[in-house]
């Protein structure tokens, strides 16, 4: 009899969650809401770089695909959704119609909407090539706005920064894990070498080179990252010795504020 009272009393507690079910709060909020949904180990504040640098000039448009989840009930008609334009830092922003296509322009608008059913949808952010952007990387941060469908949900998964030029800029995925497993530090000379380097490989020195070796932190292919290290560092040896016999110093980054030379490129791993 003790054996079976000991088994009402670990059971009791179960039953008491069963109990309280009824009582739970059933969701009536009026508004829905609308939050931005980030890739993992991203946030609000990680930066979309975009260039056109990689492509022929004759590419003038190119897209960012982002999506939006909503907070509250799936609606059996389509439901239409506003973007809007922010400041975001003290550099350039980009100017609609000029370096994108403006959110309320009929060539995208349609896009902007929730299907019916649905709780969430991809949508294109059209980015223009305008010739200012060979000077200088402009910043286009999206902001969820209000309108008759949707208010804006969580604060911190309400913006996406987008940054464009038509120059060299740092890889998206060209950060730790990429400076730590074969990289090292971004520069913009070394950007170029490597550019250089796989020319005849027909590897584009791009987001999409990085996101393959690192873009999952959990599963980095330590083999190909050790395999980029030592092509790289090859070349960098061929490439000083040519500049050696050429009386040329050996290759360096453009020297910062201050600095009389700026820092020798080279590659390095395992290094924080």
């Amino acid at each position: 009899m003790k054996k079976i009272n000991k088994y009402i009393l670990w059971l009791l507690p179960i039953f008491g969650l069963f109990a309280c079910e009824d009582e739970m709060g059933v969701y009536n909020s009026p508004e829905n809401r609308l939050n931005f949904i980030y890739e993992p180990f991203t946030m609000a504040d990680t930066v979309i770089p975009r260039t056109f640098v990689y492509d022929v000039e004759t590419r003038v448009f190119d897209t960012v695909w982002l999506e939006v989840e909503t907070m509250g009930y799936v609606e059996d008609h389509e439901r239409s959704f506003v973007l809007e334009q922010v400041k975001k830092g003290e550099g350039e922003q980009a100017v609609a119609g000029k370096h994108y296509i403006a959110f309320d322009d009929p060539l995208v608008a349609d896009y902007y909407k929730i299907p019916a059913g649905k709780n969430t949808v991809r949508f294109p952010i059209i980015l223009k090539r305008d010739p200012s952007l060979k000077q200088q990387e402009v910043t286009l941060c999206v902001q969820i706005g209000h309108n008759e469908n949707f208010i804006p949900g969580y604060e911190k998964y309400q913006k996406k920064i987008i940054r464009v030029a038509d120059i060299l800029m740092q890889p998206k995925y060209w950060d730790f894990y990429a400076s730590y497993y074969f990289a090292g530090k971004y520069g913009k000379v070394k950007h170029q070498f490597m550019i250089d380097a796989t020319a005849d490989l027909g590897i584009k020195m791009n987001d999409d080179f990085f996101y393959s070796l690192v873009g999952d932190p959990s599963s980095v292919d330590m083999g190909m990252t050790d395999y980029w290290f030592y092509f790289f560092t090859r070349k960098l040896a061929a490439e000083n010795e040519a500049r050696a016999a050429r009386g040329e110093e050996p290759l360096r980054e453009a020297p910062e504020p201050g600095e009389t030379e700026g820092a020798l490129v080279r590659f390095t791993r395992y290094e924080r």
